[in-house]
């Protein structure tokens, strides 16, 4: 989870040159580059169409693909996009997307139809599919996703198979295990009970499960309707749950030939996005079963199926405030993002969000999205997207797997800005970004001038020595000596080390080395004598004085206690007391908030500093 997002000892002397603004020209994208799945819209629902690599060779067969629920769709957001690009190679479209009140989608005027909502939603968007010309369409569920999908494979026109990948079985069962997994999250950032979700309300990593919903799942028992025809059904079955056999069975009565497997890689898959890992066995097992199918229809190829042309945007949703459309761009178009604006065009700065580690663009909690449509309220646009390799966008060739801190991710914000340059043109443009977003932030705003300013949320550093690449295992990471300090008074952390649940031997490592760190920052504080962090000192010093001559605003906003607080103390003394020396610098700390601002009272602090960057960077006071 992005809570993890530490590191200790950085050692980089490098400062970034700054250059002009860079308005450059799409270039071809790099053999072998993919793009971005084509952004699409459908009643209230944003979604991603991944048309076939080879439109000649284009199968009538095309995937649906339905998403579980909470954390669980966080951490398979990227897991869907690699099986649809698999499946684009083998000249198989497929369409991914958000329910309502969920991700890009919009949010509904209520949820009293319960989950019938979301399940209307998948026959929206198979018949989004039908009046495309597709032939047949297979479903993939996960989760609650494969619950929906069950359920609504009746109402499919043309229904040619089924993937269940763990579907949830006993909803009184899953909101059990939701209840048990939130509180682990809520533990893992150091959640105070009051800013909890209270008893009754069904949530995780903050989001909210509406109450009609959560209220129709608990009474939920998953059973086989009766399809308009008889379809082959792959079941995915998690490790250790219980009525699949039953469930199986059932499924065969009503007419449905069952392929049963193991869903190896399901643990690893969900913990959260930043440590999810794709189990690429399962991908391949899934790939071959829908080639399989796909291949079984009479027409298996012809005419592509298709999508509305560019001159008049598939993917545009609005409410009474905002415009939303769903944009691809860069290179190939291989990033994707949404373009949030106003009803009415202002003349006010536009916002670029960078999102933090693996979460997708939408945010953790859905954070940004809710933040740019209130910003689109008050007269201000913004862009949020993904980096190469993060949730919707592909990863870039020649870029390392473990993308964050790295300088690729640089090229991705270049590009951001040129999109922006192209599509609101002459308008200042700020930075917004938290954790490993407010570092990319930081660092593009040291390469580009196009930056006029910039927020930046809990960021762990400001200089990354790129000779020290990050960990592939990000829990291992050093965390703030506070946070330390708060488990080891935990009785639950005398539990959860009974059961084997916490790595000792490398808990001791990390806070031995954040020990050395605290014991080298408070002799520097008291001397001025540093031992190996001289360099990245003259680094970070180095960078906001680039930013001071500039005159660039940035706006710090910490957690109290968080983990990057420990680098901005060693760099600008205790509360940052140094920062006076750059005018242009205002730190905020926040108060009982933790490291991905759940409080809403954290969130409401996030906004407004965003408005009051906005209304610094005003037209008339440039």
């Amino acid at each position: 989870m992005t809570t993890s997002m530490q590191q200790a000892d950085l050692r980089s002397d490098r400062l970034p040159s700054t250059t002009a603004g860079r308005s450059r020209a799409l270039r071809p994208p790099m053999p072998g580059q993919l793009p971005a799945a084509e952004p699409v819209a459908f009643g209230l629902c944003a979604g991603r169409f991944m048309p076939a690599g080879d439109p000649e060779a284009a199968k009538k067969t095309v995937v649906l693909f339905a998403a579980p629920w909470g954390l669980e769709e966080l951490s398979t957001r990227k897991f869907f996009r690699v099986i649809a690009e698999r499946l684009s190679a083998l000249g198989i479209p497929s369409l991914r997307f958000d329910y309502p009140g969920t991700g890009d989608s919009l949010d509904p005027v209520s949820f009293a139809s319960g989950l019938a909502g979301w399940r209307e939603s998948l026959v929206q968007a198979a018949a989004w599919l039908n009046k495309r010309g597709v032939g047949r369409i297979i479903l993939i569920g996960q989760g609650l996703g494969a619950s929906l999908a069950l359920q609504a494979s009746p109402e499919i026109t043309d229904l040619a198979g089924l993937a269940l990948l763990a579907p949830v079985l006993s909803g009184r069962g899953y909101l059990r295990e939701l209840s048990v997994w939130a509180k682990v999250v809520d533990d893992s950032l150091n959640l105070k009970a009051e800013d909890r979700q209270p008893s009754g309300v069904t949530a995780i990593a903050s989001l909210v499960m509406p109450a009609e919903i959560a209220s129709e799942v608990g009474r939920m028992k998953l059973t086989a309707p009766v399809p308009p025809a008889a379809v082959p059904c792959l079941v995915l079955e998690r490790p250790g749950q219980v009525g699949t056999d039953g469930f199986a069975e059932d499924l065969e009565r009503n007419g449905l030939g069952v392929e049963r497997h193991a869903f190896d890689g399901y643990e690893a898959l969900i913990p959260g996005p930043i440590n999810a890992r794709i189990p690429q066995d399962t991908v391949d097992r899934l790939v071959a079963w829908i080639e399989t199918e796909a291949a079984e229809d009479a027409g298996a190829t012809g005419p592509a199926p298709s999508i509305p042309p560019p001159s008049t945007p598939p993917a545009v949703l609005q409410s009474a405030a905002f415009v939303e459309t769903g944009v691809r761009f860069g290179d190939g178009h291989r990033l994707a993002g949404v373009l949030c604006q106003p009803k009415q065009a202002t003349n006010k700065p536009v916002v670029l969000f960078f999102g933090s580690a693996y979460d997708r663009h939408a945010g953790w909690g859905r954070l940004t999205t809710e933040t740019a449509r209130q910003l689109a309220a008050a007269g201000i646009p913004s862009l949020r997207f993904d980096c190469a390799g993060v949730a919707d966008s592909p990863p870039a060739i020649g870029a390392p797997h473990q993308v964050l801190y790295s300088p690729t991710q640089e090229n991705d914000a270049r590009e951001a800005l040129d999109f922006l340059g192209t599509s609101l043109p002459n308008a200042p443009i700020l930075a917004v970004g938290r954790c490993s977003g407010a570092y990319l932030a930081f660092r593009t705003g040291l390469h580009d001038d196009r930056l006029r300013g910039l927020v930046l949320v809990n960021p762990y550093c400001f200089v990354w020595d790129e000779d020290r690449p990050l960990q592939e295992d990000l829990r291992a990471m050093p965390q703030s000596l506070a946070t330390y300090r708060r488990k080891l008074l935990n009785p639950k952390t005398v539990l959860r080390v009974v059961r084997g649940e916490i790595d000792l031997a490398g808990s001791a490592k990390n806070l031995a080395a954040t020990l050395l760190r605290k014991v080298e920052e408070q002799v520097s504080s008291r001397t001025g004598i540093t031992f190996r962090r001289r360099a990245e000192r003259r680094a970070v010093h180095g960078a906001f004085e680039c930013l001071a001559a500039r005159e660039v605003p940035v706006s710090l906003l910490y957690s109290r206690g968080d983990v990057g607080t420990d680098h901005l103390q060693y760099h600008f003394g205790p509360e940052g007391r140094d920062l006076g020396r750059y005018p242009e610098v205002s730190l905020t700390f926040l108060e009982e908030t933790d490291h991905n601002l759940t409080p809403s009272a954290a969130r409401a602090i996030y906004a407004d500093t965003i408005v009051r960057m906005v209304q610094r960077l005003m037209p008339e006071k440039l």
